[in-house]
C-alpha cells in the first residue's frame, strides 16, 4: 500500500477544513460580547463539533479496516516512532475536543440557553474550568496539527520522498 484509501483522504481533508472553521468560530465566540449574537452562533459551532466527532470516528474505523501505508522510507526509527505517536496524539485530541465541548455545553448551561433560545440564560463561560479545558485541547490540537503539516512539508520539499502523495486522491497523485 503506497497511499491512504480514497475515503480516508477525503475524510482527512474534510477534518482539516472542519477543524479550521470550528477553531475560528470558537475564537470568534469568545470575543463576542452580545448574548444574542453568541446564541445565534453556538448551534453552528455545536454542529461543527459533532461533525468533527463523527468524521474522526469514521476515520479511525476506516483506517483500521483499510490500513495505512508503511512508514516513510529513509526515515530514522526515531522519526518513524515520532510519526506514529503524532498520529495517535492527533486522534486523541480529535476525540477529546468535541467531547470536551459536549461536556462544556451541558455542564455550563449553554445547551439550555440555546434550546430555550434565550440569550439571557447564557452563562459566563470564563467561570468554568471546562471552558479552559476545551480551549486548551483546541490549542493543543492546533499545535500538533501544525507540527504534522510541517513534517509533511519537510518530507515533500527537503527529503523529496513524495510523502504527500499518500494523502491526495489517486488521480492527483499520478500527475
Amino acid at each position: 500500500m503506497t497511499q491512504y484509501s480514497k475515503r480516508l483522504v477525503v475524510i482527512h481533508w474534510l477534518t482539516v477544513l472542519l477543524f479550521a472553521g470550528a477553531f475560528y468560530m470558537g475564537s470568534t465566540l469568545d470575543g463576542i460580547e452580545q448574548p444574542a449574537a453568541k446564541l445565534a452562533l453556538y448551534p453552528v459551532h455545536f454542529l461543527g463539533g459533532i461533525l468533527l466527532l463523527v468524521l474522526t470516528a469514521l476515520r479511525l474505523w476506516f483506517r483500521l479496516s483499510d490500513g495505512a501505508p508503511a512508514p516513510a522510507q529513509g526515515g530514522s526509527a526515531i522519526a518513524n516512532r515520532a510519526a506514529i505517536l503524532g498520529h495517535k496524539l492527533l486522534y486523541v485530541l480529535l476525540f477529546a475536543l468535541p467531547l470536551s465541548g459536549l461536556l462544556m455545553i451541558v455542564q455550563t448551561g449553554v445547551l439550555s440557553a440555546v434550546l430555550a433560545n434565550d440569550p439571557t440564560k447564557l452563562p459566563d463561560l470564563e467561570k468554568f474550568s471546562v471552558h479552559e479545558l476545551h480551549g486548551s485541547i483546541a490549542t493543543a490540537l492546533l499545535v500538533v496539527a501544525l507540527a504534522h503539516f510541517a513534517a509533511a512539508l519537510y518530507h515533500q520539499f527537503f527529503l523529496k520522498d513524495g510523502l504527500l502523495r499518500r494523502m491526495v486522491l489517486r488521480r492527483f497523485a499520478e500527475k
